[in-house]
Parts: C-alpha cells; sequence; structure tokens
C-alpha cells in the first residue's frame, strides 16, 4: 500500500454524508468538479452538484473550498492563516453587507480549514492575464469602497484575533533575491521605476509606520483579477469579490492601489486615474464616510501604490521551475504593471523622504 502523502490530508475531500451534515439535509450523492487550476495558490476548489433527498431540502449545488495540497503554499498560508482569516470574514463580517455574495452554508474554523459556499460559477471570472476593463474596475472599485465604508475605523474589528494589522504578504519581500529581481526586471521598468523601487525599500518601514498612521478599515488584500466574479454586460458589469484569504485591518487605499496597479491594462487605465480615485472617494462619502477628503484619498493612494509595488519582488520569489505557465505569465504581467502604475500616479510624493527619489 502506497504511503500517503500528509499534504493530501489537508485537501477536504468532498464526500455525500459529512456534505450532507454540514448542509443539514440528506445528500445521497453528488458529481465533484475541480475548479480553478493554476489560478489559485492557497485553496483547492470544488464544484458539487447534488442530489439531495428530498431535492427541496438542499441546493442542487455547492462550492467546497479547502486547503491546499502544495505543501510549499500550505506552509505559507498555515504561517499566515490566511484560511482562517477567510472564514472570519464569511463568518464574522460579510452577514453585516447588504447582498453579499456568496452565501455561506457552513464553515470549519480549525484546522483544516474549510468553506462551503454558493455556486457562482454562472458568473463570468475575472482573468489576471487578460486583465480588467475599465469598466470592470470601476465597478470593483464601487462595491469594494461599499465594504470599506461598512467597516471605517470600526472599533469591532480589533476584537478579531485572527484579523491582523497590514497582514500583506508582499510587505516584507526578501531581501536575497532583490538583485535577481533587478537583473531580470531593470531594463524593462526603466531609470524611474528602479530608482522608485530602491528608494521604497530603503524607507520601508517609514511607509509601514505612515499607512499605520491613516485611516483604517477592513481589506480584502489581495484585490485581482482572479479574485472576482462578474454578472450582467460587460459594458456596465456588477463585481462580486471572492477569496478573503488576505484580509487585515489596513488602510483603504491598499485595495484600491492593487487592484489598478496589478489587474488593470496601462491601455484601460492610462488617462483615467483621476475618475477612479473620484468614484471611489464619492461613493466612501455617500456611505457614510466623513471627514476624508479627495487630498487624503489621493495621498493614501499614493502611500498604498509604495507598499504595493513591493508585490512584484514577492511574486519573483515564488516563480521557478516547476511553476505553472499561466501562473508565470500573470505574474510577469502584475509585475510591470504595478511598477508603471507607480509612476503614473506620482506615487513618489507619498515617500516619507522624497528627497531620495530626487537625488
Amino acid at each position: 500500500m502506497a504511503a500517503i502523502d500528509p499534504t493530501e490530508m489537508l485537501v477536504k475531500q468532498p464526500e455525500p454524508q459529512w456534505i450532507g451534515e454540514a448542509l443539514g439535509t440528506n445528500v445521497k450523492s453528488l458529481e465533484a468538479k475541480l475548479l480553478g487550476e493554476g489560478r489559485g495558490f492557497q485553496s483547492t476548489t470544488w464544484r458539487l452538484e447534488l442530489s439531495c433527498d428530498p431535492p427541496e431540502e438542499g441546493p442542487a449545488s455547492v462550492i467546497l473550498k479547502s486547503e491546499t495540497s502544495n505543501k510549499d503554499f500550505n506552509e505559507f498560508s498555515r504561517l499566515n492563516n490566511a484560511f482562517g482569516r477567510e472564514v472570519g470574514v464569511y463568518t464574522h463580517c460579510t452577514p453585516r453587507i447588504e447582498n453579499h455574495k456568496p452565501s455561506v452554508f457552513a464553515t470549519n474554523s480549525s484546522e483544516p480549514f474549510w468553506l462551503l459556499i454558493e455556486d457562482l460559477t454562472h458568473l463570468r471570472s475575472g482573468d489576471q492575464v487578460i486583465g480588467l476593463s475599465y469598466q470592470e474596475t470601476l465597478a470593483t472599485i464601487q462595491r469594494m469602497a461599499a465594504i470599506h465604508a461598512e467597516f471605517w475605523l470600526d472599533p469591532s474589528l480589533n476584537q478579531h484575533s485572527w484579523l491582523p494589522n497590514h497582514g500583506f504578504w508582499f510587505a516584507d519581500p526578501k531581501a536575497e533575491i532583490v538583485d535577481d529581481f533587478f537583473a531580470t526586471y531593470g531594463v524593462r521598468f526603466g531609470t524611474d521605476v528602479c530608482r522608485l523601487y530602491r528608494a521604497v525599500l530603503e524607507q520601508s518601514s517609514d511607509i509601514d509606520q505612515a499607512l499605520n498612521d491613516r485611516p483604517w478599515t477592513l481589506v480584502h488584500g489581495d484585490l485581482r483579477a482572479d479574485n472576482l466574479l462578474f454578472g450582467h454586460t460587460q459594458e456596465d458589469p456588477e463585481s462580486v469579490i471572492i477569496d478573503w484569504s488576505w484580509a487585515s485591518r489596513s488602510s483603504a487605499a491598499i485595495d484600491i492601489a492593487f487592484l489598478i496597479g496589478g489587474s488593470t491594462p496601462q491601455a484601460q487605465r492610462l488617462g483615467r486615474h483621476e475618475d477612479l480615485l473620484q468614484a471611489w472617494h464619492q461613493e466612501l462619502l455617500k456611505l457614510g464616510v466623513c471627514d476624508y477628503s479627495l487630498e487624503e484619498a489621493r495621498y493614501d493612494l499614493q502611500l498604498a501604490a509604495l507598499r504595493t509595488i513591493t508585490a512584484g519582488i514577492a511574486m519573483h520569489s515564488f516563480t521557478g521551475p516547476d511553476i505553472p505557465i499561466r501562473a508565470a505569465l500573470f505574474m510577469d504581467d502584475a509585475i510591470q504593471r504595478h511598477a508603471a502604475y507607480s509612476l503614473e500616479i506620482d506615487a513618489w510624493q507619498a515617500l516619507p523622504d522624497p528627497s531620495a527619489w530626487n537625488a
């Protein structure tokens, strides 16, 4: 008998009995289809078609999301309690948000973690390699702003031990790969981006302190195309935000900078940065955020771009000969998009010591 890889035990296998118990019904049988291969790194996701008895006592289909069998990604995920954060958000936060999707049927808040959630596979998936259109970016910004406004300076966020402050996967890139990173991307970045990158690395702790001094809320922390679904038409899309594995208590602008910087191609965003900024800011004000000026929002977005630019180095550290082709493509695109975005919005103006840029 072959030995069982212990990492495989982390993947919650879809079986009728326990699925039925979790849903509070009798599941006679199910058909499972693995979803999202080459997209997600921290989870295994299945679409389950259910045969319930009686049929009206349960949903026709659900999504099962559990931990990944990839040893390296699972160790990284558990170190950062990524799955615990997602369970926490769906358990304690999203029930407060009107018409939030997906609905959650059941969760397991201890290791190995899993979620049973509403099946939204009828919606169109965002694609990190292709990127987002301007309309998709705008719809996502407005949806995320509603979540930001709901939890703006909300003291209840401090009560959740699973929700860290500024707990981003890209906040502390490995110093030992910086030289290789610039050797790989320096020519494509150009002098100005390289200079800004190095200023950010030199002032990283001061940037974190500046972020810590800004207004805070619930942030997604990994707001990108592959974590989005879209309904309605492409001309007038409705955005659904999924995968809260990197939720944090931090500056709302982190989500906006990460989204536009990493997922919106230059052709869709150039000449429209002010429109996107104002759309986010106006939505916050409309939904009750007070004493937050447009100039503050602009500064926060520039500051957030300084923090999210380091996602490039973090992503570069994940690359290697075994990485799937699609993952390598989207990381390469995102690295270059983030770098260009920082210049497009003059993010250097938010450096704690701007003289490093002007030197």
